[in-house]
């Protein structure tokens, strides 16, 4: 049999790349050796790890008894992948756009068994910080990115020195909080007897594994065991994953997502537990969870993780503080989207206004950031011959979040009626005093009020988490007062977009990264009755917020 030319060993390259993970190859470049052929394959960013194994595996294929040859995988630079690109000579209303939208519905959630479609590292580090030898209480507004931050860390483990146990609380949510226990427990025992097994089957660590996990198992098989359990299971389960991990110089990370989904009072006893069985083991809690529906610790009797000395806290949401920072962050994750399916630059199907009104209308949450981007592009593929997603578009899809928001406040604090009915009153109240009272969309809240009525707070925290409003600067001094500071938050967009914008309100506004307040007409247009007042630097952007009302936490007193 003949040696295939080198296009066609490119050709076979292209289409084994493409059948065996789904990958679009931009470029092969072909350097010749005297006993040595390398074909350099150009991918996209995200596509290279996957990429790599595939090379790997067709190093053997391509080579001969007398040849050589190897499949070195690089990253395509942007201007070959541009060059790839068709151009989109009919922007939105492209075959693309719709392709793009499809992706961003079917992908916008992550779980263990769907990763992220490309996971943007931020400016934070939590990627390194989480798979540190640390327990770890990962918060964030829903669709902030604590699942992506979790399966990019689990998937990112070395396998021959640490493996790992996933439970998502979701699942359990209407189980007890000791058979919650369990399931985590038997989880992580899995992963322990799976891996013993491979090692030595038959050997004491083993024997002793596969007798805790079943008893574990047996446990669960039983409507209501004997009440001193887990006086007896912790130990046994704490000294068997010590053997272990000692033995075989491996780590440990128990990966627990939606934590929320536990009722608040039994959040606690979980965590005591489940400490008690990794205590003096190189094994290390991952929970992921919503900070308002989370309680991490009681004082007395001391139970749970205390942060600063049993585990550290990583907050995932980007705020509305640096609006220039949220914007490069959400429109990185979104280009890695649109270059998926063949978009080369977000400016060919959004306005520059539109992408802007984006990081508005999300609050810098990746995931409303995403679907608001989806439902936009439809509303812009709507309008006749156009061909960019404008601001309007984007202002009805924020309009149209309003009630799926609101659904996923009642399905979160579903375990909690008094605490949903309790935030819906909050929302009321802050929206009647922004859009009737005061007409600004935007307002304050005192530290010394904070201070001195923290249980008040909470319930306007409650609206943080869940993105109904935004914090957009946590320090604004007052000119008048030295010493007293406020926060400035904002309502969210979907709360006063569309048919609930009255006329002559104050709002805020981004541009070019730049924080901008002016004033509306009757509707969402971008027009003002007065010339916009334009932050572009520190000292005016401050200003801007320091014109806000106060609103004070007596307003909600008898909710809290």
């Amino acid at each position: 049999m003949s040696t295939p030319m080198s296009g066609d060993w490119t050709a076979h390259i292209k289409r084994a790349f493409e059948e065996r993970g789904g990958i679009w190859v931009a470029d092969i470049a072909i350097r010749e050796y005297p006993d040595e052929t390398n074909y350099i394959v150009y991918v996209r960013e995200n596509d290279v790890p996957d990429a790599a194994v595939i090379g790997n595996e067709l190093d053997e294929e391509i080579s001969s008894p007398g040849s050589r040859a190897f499949v070195i995988v690089r990253k395509a630079p942007d201007e070959l992948l541009e060059k790839e690109m068709r151009p989109l000579a009919s922007g939105v209303q492209d075959a693309r756009s719709t392709d793009l939208g499809n992706l961003i519905s079917a992908r916008s959630r992550v779980s263990e068994a769907q990763p992220s479609l490309s996971y943007v590292k931020d400016a934070d580090r939590n990627l390194f910080a989480v798979t540190t030898p640390r327990h770890h209480l990962i918060f964030g507004r829903r669709g902030a990115g604590k699942s992506a931050l979790l399966v990019e860390a689990k998937r990112s483990l070395d396998s021959d020195s640490s493996i790992s146990s996933w439970t998502n609380m979701q699942t359990l949510r209407n189980e007890t909080a000791g058979r919650v226990f369990l399931h985590v427990v038997e989880d992580l025992l899995q992963a322990v007897v799976t891996r013993q097994q491979r090692i030595r089957s038959q050997s004491p660590i083993s024997v002793q594994a596969v007798d805790v996990y079943e008893e574990v198992r047996s446990l669960l098989s039983v409507e209501s065991p004997a009440p001193d359990w887990p006086t007896r299971l912790i130990p046994k389960v704490q000294r068997t994953l010590k053997r272990f991990l000692d033995a075989n110089g491996l780590r440990l990370y128990i990966f627990v997502d939606d934590f929320y989904y536990i009722p608040r009072g039994d959040q606690p006893m979980l965590l005591d537990m489940l400490h008690g069985c990794v205590r003096d083991c190189d094994a290390w809690l991952k929970i992921a969870s919503i900070r308002h529906l989370t309680k991490w610790w009681q004082s007395s009797p001391p139970l749970g993780l205390q942060t600063m000395h049993d585990a550290d806290l990583l907050d995932l949401d980007v705020t509305l503080q640096d609006p220039g920072r949220a914007k490069r962050f959400l429109e990185s994750i979104l280009t890695e989207y649109a270059r998926h399916v063949g978009i080369p630059s977000l400016s060919r199907i959004f306005s520059s206004p539109a992408l802007d009104r984006l990081v508005l209308a999300s609050g810098g949450v990746p995931r409303d950031y995403l679907i608001l981007a989806q439902s936009s592009i439809l509303k812009a593929q709507r309008r006749q011959k156009s061909k960019l997603v404008g601001v309007q578009d984007v202002n009805q899809a924020a309009g149209d979040a309003a009630q799926a928001k609101v659904q996923e406040l009642e399905e979160d604090m579903a375990s909690d009626i008094q605490s949903a009915t309790r935030t819906l009153d909050a929302l009321k109240r802050v929206r009647a005093f922004c859009l009737e009272e005061t007409s600004h969309t935007y307002f304050l809240i005192g530290y010394r009020d904070k201070e001195n009525a923290p249980s008040c707070y909470n319930v306007l925290t409650d609206l943080l988490d869940l993105r109904l409003i935004h914090l957009v600067d946590d320090g604004v001094s007052d000119p008048h007062s030295a010493g007293h500071r406020s926060e400035a938050y904002m309502l969210d967009l979907s709360q006063f977009s569309g048919s609930r914008l009255k006329q002559g309100i104050r709002v805020l506004d981004f541009q070019s990264g730049n924080i901008i307040s002016r004033k509306t007409r009757g509707s969402y247009r971008g027009k003002s009755e007065s010339s916009p007042k334009v932050g572009d630097t520190p000292l005016r952007a401050i200003a801007i917020l320091r014109t806000a009302p106060t609103f004070t936490l007596d307003r909600v007193a008898d909710l809290a």
